[in-house]
């Protein structure tokens, strides 16, 4: 739907987001984005609801809340750009014979373009979603690396990978060593599941697509 003189320079600019290093969406979560939650948007959160027991803690700008936060901003980047490439490969003779018909473009895109590139949106989407679940460096510099079990976003808690990554030099003893072992499983685990789920998403919107 953009014009062209801003789809090349858009398209390109979600592709060089999308293939920054994670380290460096840690660090600039850390350094930039970590005092704007603390300073403006977790004092707002603690003020209008605090009530939801979720939405409670200290407003320190690190935490659970922090990390979600960055990794949506770091796998909406790869996401737009995988299907970004799916939505350039619906045929021009689908749209086109949507706007012979009638159709207006919005028609067009809700009734013909996400249809047919149902199946690519939903792999994008959970390749994202692996992404985020594997993430180790971005999680690590905002998430408090606390082994306390808490319900509020706003506190600081850890990841399986983070854990993996801020401890396994230190793993002296065995007990310690397979413990972390034994996370990194769960964690394949997890990803096998997903990864899973995922094929079969796809599968079923793609024979669903045929049969239509």
């Amino acid at each position: 739907m953009a014009p062209k003189g801003l789809k090349g320079p858009i398209g390109v600019s979600i592709e060089l987001l999308a293939s920054i290093p994670s380290i460096i969406y840690g660090m600039w979560g850390l350094f930039v984005f970590a005092p704007i939650l603390s300073d403006y948007v977790e004092p707002a959160i603690l003020k209008y609801l605090s009530f939801i027991p979720i939405f409670r803690g200290a407003p320190m700008g690190i935490g659970m809340l922090p990390a979600g936060f960055i990794l949506a901003i770091m796998i909406i980047p790869f996401i737009s750009s995988v299907c970004r490439d799916v939505f350039q490969m619906v045929p021009p003779m689908l749209k086109e014979s949507g706007y012979g018909v009638g159709a207006t473009r919005w028609e067009v895109i809700r009734k013909i373009v996400i249809p047919f590139a149902k199946s690519g949106i939903v792999g994008a989407v959970i390749l994202g979603l692996g992404r985020a679940l594997g993430e180790t460096m971005a999680v690590t510099f905002v998430i408090g690396n606390s082994h306390d079990i808490s319900l509020k976003l706003l506190d600081p808690a850890t990841s399986i990978s983070a854990s993996l990554a801020n401890e396994f030099t230190e793993a002296v003893e065995d007990l310690y060593l397979s413990s972390l072992v034994e996370l990194g499983l769960i964690l394949f685990i997890i990803t096998f599941v997903v990864l899973a789920l995922a094929k079969f998403m796809i599968a079923r919107f793609a024979r669903e697509g045929g049969a239509r």
